[in-house]
């Protein structure tokens, strides 16, 4: 009789979970995290949030009065979430004057960033260089790095009248 009285106890017993079970409950998680790829040549070094990054002080130009290392406060600055990574190169155009019926003139420099250089040659063309180079992020990461120029004694004090100017350019590529 023990026995039988065990055995309705336990069918009312699983009977009774069966009636009271509940489906479990869920729901996703989900988000889409755009890429930050971002350049600014700054007046200061950078670290901060990308709304930082975009509010950093802008270095706009450089004006030369003498040959010789110039004195400027300007970083190359980057910052990225990219995967795969990203580089920087670095293009220069010798300082031109131009003046209608005369043949351009031209004064030449060095621009250094990270180690690296780019020396105009007058009008010709140079190659440009890569002066970041970072394979891979775990995360969003920001470089700021020291740019340096030198202007051509020799190519300086031998300059025409005129007003010159010339552009340091550099690509951001995701890679």
């Amino acid at each position: 009789m023990k026995k039988n009285i065990i055995a309705v106890l336990l069918v009312i017993t699983l009977a009774s979970f069966a009636a009271f079970a509940v489906d479990p409950a869920s729901f996703d998680v989900t988000t889409n995290v755009s890429g930050i790829n971002k350049m600014k040549i700054t007046t200061s070094t950078f670290s901060g949030t990308p709304a930082q990054f975009d509010s950093a002080a802008a270095f706009t130009g450089l004006s030369v009065t003498a040959y010789g290392a110039q004195t400027m406060s300007a970083y190359l600055s980057t910052m990225s979430n990219s995967r795969s990574g990203y580089k920087v190169s670095m293009a220069a155009s010798a300082m031109k004057s131009s003046i209608t019926d005369q043949a351009d003139a031209y004064i030449n420099y060095t621009v250094s960033v990270n180690s690296q250089s780019v020396t105009t040659n007058g009008a010709a063309s140079v190659t440009p260089v890569d002066v970041v180079t970072v394979t891979s992020l775990s995360g969003l990461s920001s470089e700021s790095h020291p740019i340096s120029l030198t202007v051509d004694q020799t190519s300086f004090e031998a300059a025409v009248e005129g007003s010159y100017s010339g552009t340091v350019t550099f690509t951001y590529t995701a890679t």
